[in-house]
């Protein structure tokens, strides 16, 4: 009974989050949209920064130790998860490089 009612509890709250990020956009518009534009690039610019840099330092630093622990894969499960924080660190570039070829 009590994995029915943590499920329900889990949908509702994403039900919840998803309401409030599609609402956001029309209310940040309706209400100042140039200081929440501004606040939202520089959350963006921080996020894409700090949260990319840091995959990719963790990821190297669990590389290492898993092939000190011999680990056969480590190194190619390590090369995805450098990807992965490049992506995210560069997304901001990588996203004004399509706007740039696409001529927007």
């Amino acid at each position: 009974m009590s994995r029915n009612i943590r499920n329900v509890v889990l949908i509702a709250l994403l039900l919840t989050v998803t309401v409030i990020f599609i609402a956001s956009p029309v209310l940040a518009q309706q209400y100042g949209g140039e200081k929440i534009g501004s606040a939202l690039d520089r959350i963006t610019d921080w996020l894409t920064r700090i949260l990319g840099a840091t995959i990719i330092i963790i990821g190297i630093i669990v590389v290492g130790i898993r092939m000190s622990l011999h680990d056969e894969q480590a190194l190619q499960k390590g090369i995805w998860v450098v990807v992965g924080g490049l992506l995210i660190f560069l997304a901001k570039n990588i996203l004004a490089l399509i706007k740039g070829i696409a001529g927007i």
